[in-house]
C-alpha cells in the first residue's frame, strides 16, 4: 500500500510528490529491528522514532515469512529488516537508536530485468562458441564480459568488487603446488611404483585400481596434468595385458575430473571453499564418500558396457 500514515511515509506512487523527502537528496538505508525494540507487535506507522524522522520506508524483509498483508499493515517483528529512503543527515539519528542494529547504506542494487536477455545471450554465446570450437572458452568469456559491461547489465564497479583477491591467491597457490609436484617427479614416482603391481592383475582389478589412482592424484594436481600422465600409463598397461585400452582410457577420463575430496583439486572446489567458508575437513567428510560412490558407479558402468 502506498500512502502516508501518522507522519511516516510508506512508499509512494510513481510520480507522486513527497514534500519531506526529495529524490535528489535521499540515500538508501538498511536497519534491522532488535529484539529489545519497544515497537515489536505494532505497525510500522506506530513506531515513534520513524514517525519523527524525515524518511520513507520502502519495504520490510522478514526471514521465511512475508510481512503484511500490506506494508502499512505490517506489524514489526524482531529481526525484520527495513529498507529506508532518507536524507544522509538522518543516518546518525538511526544509528543512535539502540533498538535498531546494522544501520548502514544498502549495497544491494535493483534488478535490471530489461537487461536479462542480454546476459542470457552472452552466456549462451560463450557456451556455443566454445562447444563448436569457434573460439577458446577464455576468449569467449572475455568477449561476453565486455558485452555485459558495455550494455550496463552490471556496473563496472560492481564487477570489479565481485572479484575476491583471496580466492585468486588461493587458486594461484594451488596451481603452483600442482606444478611443483609434477616438476619434482612426485607424481611420476607414485605411478612408477604402482605400474608393476597392476601388470599381473585381472582386467577388472586394473580398471578399479587405475581409476582410484587417477582420482587420488587429481585431488593434488590439476586434472589436465593427471590425464596427460595417466593416459600413456593406461595404454601401456593395456598393451602388456593384451586387452582393449578404451575402457582404461574412459576410466582415466572420468577419474581425472572426479575431484571432490579436497579444495585444491580443482578451481571450482577452491571457489566454493572460499565463498562458503568451509574447512578442509568438510571436503573430506563429503568428498571421500562421493569419490567412492562415483568411482564404484563409473567402474561398474565401464565393466558392463565394455565387458572388461
Amino acid at each position: 500500500m502506498n500512502g502516508r500514515t501518522g507522519g511516516i511515509v510508506l512508499t509512494r506512487k510513481e510520480g507522486e510528490e513527497n514534500p519531506d523527502v526529495e529524490d535528489d537528496e535521499i540515500t538508501f538505508i538498511e536497519a534491522t529491528i532488535a529484539p529489545t525494540h519497544p515497537g515489536i507487535g505494532r505497525r510500522l506507522s506506530e513506531i515513534p522514532l520513524l514517525s519523527r524522522l524525515k524518511l520513507r520506508v520502502l519495504g520490510v524483509s522478514r526471514p521465511h515469512h512475508l510481512p503484511g498483508p500490506d506494508l502499512s499493515g505490517a506489524r514489526v517483528r524482531a529481526a525484520d529488516t527495513l529498507l529506508i529512503a532518507a536524507p544522509p543527515e538522518t543516518m546518525p539519528d538511526l544509528r543512535e537508536n539502540r533498538t535498531l542494529i546494522g544501520v548502514g547504506e544498502t549495497q544491494k542494487q535493483p534488478f535490471r530485468r530489461a537487461k536479462a536477455p542480454i546476459a542470457i545471450a552472452a552466456l549462451a554465446g560463450t557456451v556455443l562458441a566454445a562447444a563448436l570450437g569457434i573460439i577458446p572458452i577464455a576468449g569467449a568469456a572475455i568477449i561476453a564480459v565486455a558485452v555485459i559491461l558495455v550494455t550496463r547489465c552490471i556496473d563496472p564497479e560492481d564487477a570489479w568488487g565481485a572479484i575476491d583477491g583471496d580466492v585468486l591467491v588461493l587458486i594461484f597457490a594451488m596451481l603452483a603446488i600442482g606444478i611443483g609436484l609434477q616438476n619434482a617427479g612426485s607424481v611420476g614416482l607414485i605411478v612408477g611404483w604402482a605400474t608393476p603391481l597392476l601388470v599381473d592383475a585381472s582386467p577388472l582389478v586394473v580398471l578399479i585400481c587405475l581409476y582410484f589412482l587417477t582420482t587420488i592424484l587429481t585431488e593434488m594436481v590439476t586434472n589436465n596434468a593427471v590425464a596427460v600422465i595417466m593416459t600413456p600409463i593406461a595404454i601401456g598397461l593395456a598393451e602388456q595385458m593384451g586387452i582393449d585400452a578404451r575402457p582404461l582410457l574412459v576410466a582415466v577420463m572420468f577419474a581425472a575430473s572426479a575431484s571432490f575430496a579436497t579444495p585444491i583439486g580443482y578451481q571450482t572446489n577452491t571457489l566454493v571453499y572460499a565463498a562458503g567458508d568451509y574447512r578442509f575437513t568438510d571436503f573430506l567428510k563429503i568428498g571421500v564418500p562421493m569419490m567412492i560412490i562415483v568411482g564404484a558407479a563409473t567402474c561398474a558402468a565401464i565393466w558392463w558396457i565394455f565387458g572388461v
